[in-house]
């Protein structure tokens, strides 16, 4: 019902037809079967302004930054995997951190680096130190591709790092051996090792790339530059649901289809195996006398990713008149200020906002139940699924308990807008309530606690249970006294897992986000939609604050670290 049900409402309601196109369709009332919204989008004269132009644009922003995420993140994992480079596992931790930041951090930083008058309203720091940046620069395809390649690039560096990581050097060893020199290494032995990793990294990331929506709202709507997830965003907020829930289809079939060609690249591709040990030292690059001019460049590059856009954004919060950056300008209204009627019509600093606190408490309640919630249903899905290995249902449950992942977050918010929005059989309308968050944050971050339960029981045997059941146990007393606490450590990874994700989503929630239920994610975008960037970036910092210390908290309890073992 969580799963499947919401994708059959959503094609159902892509072909109803909605009470306010009634007027537009004769001899047609609202509730009937029409083909209204698929003409409309696909054949009719808005076909180019509906689908055409967001879907080129949705492959002109992916596979660019698809390919400069699998360059940069491949670089990487090479410089810290096979070459002496000093402090390797320190750049390894500190890589990866891009990611762990709320998306749109590095649109905001941007914004406020390279925006111009003409379309920002205000100078941004290049233009008011005499640099004018073009708008081509400041907004559209360009810095969108920047931006959510450097976002997504720690996924190619973590798959080809392992895969490096992982290479038995012998191999390499023995072709020295026998006289072969390093570019026949690099194209016999090492490119047909990582190339798994290098394809289904550059698949991946264009998968998720395709229903990305933070980027592309913040760098694109200003100059009218809308992809696939911003168009449906659009449509329904402008009150033309059928057509945004046929982009959504579309997003679906398209993200669905490379993670498809992925499987099957990877899948039917010769394979490489070694069973014997590892060597007992590496092979690594010597660097020599480029040792120095590698390291600065390295740091320099996660400085410029990582340090300056949360300097920038610092900066803004404290800038009165925006585009001002002298210090006589300098104030901390944005975050303690009363309120003013000539600064942003009055709304009062961040700390002095109800808004905001309310937006803080739904932030950590969201945190909270939709991970708890997701880790109690993935340990029930885990158990079944193992506990009936090998039969029909078990393989079609653990199939559908995976699809969420499959599915773009805008689209799954989409899919749960048609289900909820109105009420069906004895279940209410849920739109409008923060029980729909919980709900589709769980449902969506599903796949995580079913593959840590699923890893759990499979180590699980059937003795220990059998042995209750002897004992006369009833199955609840066998869960909470056998079952759970054997299965603490899967139950924790499911509930802290997700919890960073639901603290710093936006994608998957602002379809779904009325007044009364908005998180610290949906106000910054609020607040930059309005264009006031100042307090949208002081939001964006207690975001940030919010996440990182949950992400230390999780490391420390579950005791992972995404980057362990690249690096030495």
């Amino acid at each position: 019902y969580l799963v499947v049900v919401p994708l059959i409402s959503m094609v159902q309601s892509s072909f109803t037809l909605h009470p306010r196109d009634a007027l537009y369709v004769p001899d047609k009332k609202a509730g009937d079967f029409t083909d209204y919204y698929f003409k409309r989008t696909f054949v009719g004269p808005m076909k180019k302004l509906l689908f055409v132009e967001p879907f080129i644009n949705t492959l002109i922003v992916a596979f660019p930054m698809s390919i400069l995420s699998l360059l940069i993140g491949g670089l990487l994992a090479w410089l810290v995997v096979r070459t002496d480079l000093p402090g390797r596992r320190l750049i390894a931790r500190i890589a990866i951190i891009p990611y762990t930041l709320p998306s749109w951090t590095l649109a905001l930083a941007w914004i406020n680096l390279f925006k111009n008058r003409t379309i920002g309203g205000s100078p941004g720091i290049l233009e008011y130190l005499g640099f004018t940046p073009p708008t081509w620069l400041s907004f559209g395809p360009v810095p969108i591709i920047i931006v959510m390649a450097l976002h997504y690039y720690p996924f190619s560096f973590l798959l080809i790092g392992s895969a490096l990581q992982e290479m038995d050097t012998r191999l390499e060893e023995s072709a020295l051996v026998l006289g072969a020199d390093t570019k026949v290494i690099m194209r016999k032995i090492v490119f047909p090792l990582v190339m798994p990793a290098v394809l289904s990294s550059w698949i991946l990331t264009i998968a998720r790339g395709i229903g990305s929506f933070s980027a592309p709202a913040f760098l694109g709507r200003p100059v009218n530059f809308q992809v696939l997830s911003t168009r449906l965003y659009s449509n329904l907020q402008t009150g033309s649901p059928g057509v945004a829930y046929l982009l959504a289809i579309v997003t679906i079939l398209l993200s669905a289809f490379f993670i498809y060609l992925n499987q099957r690249i990877t899948g039917t591709r010769k394979e490489y195996v070694t069973i014997t040990g590892k060597a007992a030292t590496k092979n690594v690059v010597k660097l020599g006398k480029y040792t120095s001019l590698v390291k600065f460049l390295v740091y320099l590059f996660l400085i410029l990713v990582i340090l300056v856009p949360l300097l920038v954004v610092g900066i803004e919060t404290i800038v009165k008149v925006p585009g001002d950056y002298s210090l006589s300008n300098f104030t901390l209204h944005y975050w303690f200020g009363k309120s003013d009627q000539k600064i942003l019509a009055g709304t009062p600093g961040v700390f002095r906002n109800p808004e905001m606190w309310r937006a803080l408490w739904n932030t950590l309640k969201l945190g909270i139940m939709a991970p708890l919630v997701c880790a109690i249903v993935g340990l029930f899905v885990g158990y079944t699924v193992v506990r009936l290995r090998g039969t029909f249902f078990s393989k079609a449950l653990d199939q559908v308990s995976f699809l969420p992942y499959l599915i773009p977050s805008i689209a799954f918010g989409a899919t749960y807008l048609s289900l909820f929005a109105k009420p069906r059989w004895f279940i209410p309308s849920l739109y409008g309530t923060f029980t729909l968050l919980v709900l589709v944050t769980a449902v969506k971050n599903l796949p995580f606690a079913t593959r840590s339960s699923i890893s759990g029981m499979m180590q699980l045997g059937h003795e220990i249970e059998e042995a209750g059941i002897v004992a006369g146990a009833s199955w609840f007393t066998r869960m909470r006294r056998l079952i759970l606490p054997l299965q603490k450590s899967a139950l924790l990874n499911g509930i802290l897992l997700p919890m960073v994700s639901a603290m710093r989503e936006l994608s998957l929630l602002i379809i779904l986000i009325t007044p009364g239920t908005h998180l610290l994610t949906t106000l910054t975008f609020k607040y930059t939609d309005y264009g006031y960037y100042s307090y949208s970036n002081a939001l964006l910092l207690i975001n940030i604050l919010v996440v990182l210390a949950s992400t230390i908290i999780i490391q420390k309890i579950t005791k992972t670290d995404p980057s362990k073992g690249l690096g030495g």
